[in-house]
């Protein structure tokens, strides 16, 4: 049996954030060698590319919300890579996770849409936990601070999507998201680091096409019917596949109070999603 619209809606943003969880551990080992600048400029420029290859040259009605799109994602990318030079894989995922909880709020203010008032209390519950993730190693504070801008950007992007996505090309506003992001890096670009690119080609195209193309243009083919605060919490899950990830593989240790902090957050994240 064929999977309706919705259902294909809704796979699409699953592996969206089973892509996006992915990348914690990636970015984390690529920052020993190079900025967190020149980590998003490169994802930015390989998709760009490849948007451009695909899609053609932006028409005019995608220039706006693929700039807005751009802006709200670079600002996510850079935040969130800054915090992992000085905070845990788990600690990011988790953390980044948070926007599940911001995104109704947005889309509320900007897209006029509903909110429960439980959303309120699940927030402030959702704050409570990463302060606890923060408070226990005061070394990572800086880079949880960091994860929180990032939280709330891309919140926002997840409403700019759901507001502009329905009647545009996702290829164009992808091209045009994308341009923004490598052109905002420029300013902050260190050329000297491309002397060590060769050396790391493999996980960096791999953050550039399978997350930067694939996993935002399923994000973006999802939000064509899902509502954004249903997205968001979707997405959210790519806070437990960073989490498993970091224990797993990356071998990450989490004291008493930050899993308390940890599952504060996961909870506030589960009952958005009840809601």
């Amino acid at each position: 049996m064929l999977l309706s619209d919705k259902n294909k809606s809704l796979f699409a943003l699953f592996f969206s954030a089973m892509f996006f969880g992915s990348t914690f551990l990636i970015v984390k080992n690529l920052l020993d060698t190079f900025s967190p600048t020149f980590v998003v400029f490169m994802r930015y420029l390989i998709a760009a590319i490849f948007f451009l290859i695909i899609g053609g040259l932006p028409k005019k009605e995608t220039l706006k919300p693929g700039v807005l799109m751009g802006f709200f994602l670079w600002l996510g990318y850079i935040s969130q890579t800054q915090g992992l030079v000085t905070t845990s894989t788990i600690n990011s995922g988790v953390v980044t996770g948070f926007y599940v909880v911001l995104t109704p709020f947005f889309s509320r203010a900007i897209n006029k849409t509903s909110l429960s008032r439980n959303n309120y209390v699940y927030s402030v519950l959702g704050f409570v936990g990463i302060v606890l993730i923060s408070i226990t190693d005061f070394s990572q504070i800086f880079g949880n601070i960091f994860t929180l801008i990032c939280a709330i950007a891309y919140a926002m992007h997840i409403v700019f999507v759901e507001r502009y996505v329905s009647n545009l090309s996702i290829s164009q506003l992808m091209a045009v998201q994308s341009i923004t992001g490598a052109i905002l890096c420029l300013p902050l670009l260190n050329i000297n680091e491309f002397s060590n690119l060769m050396e790391y080609i493999l996980p960096i195209f791999f953050l550039g096409i399978v997350v930067n193309v694939g996993a935002f243009y399923l994000q973006l083919y999802g939000q064509k019917i899902i509502k954004a605060s249903t997205s968001a919490l979707i997405l959210s899950l790519e806070a437990i596949f960073a989490l498993f990830i970091g224990i797993l593989i990356a071998g990450e240790i989490l004291g008493l109070v930050s899993w308390i902090g940890v599952l504060l957050v996961l909870l506030s994240i589960f009952l958005v999603i009840k809601e």
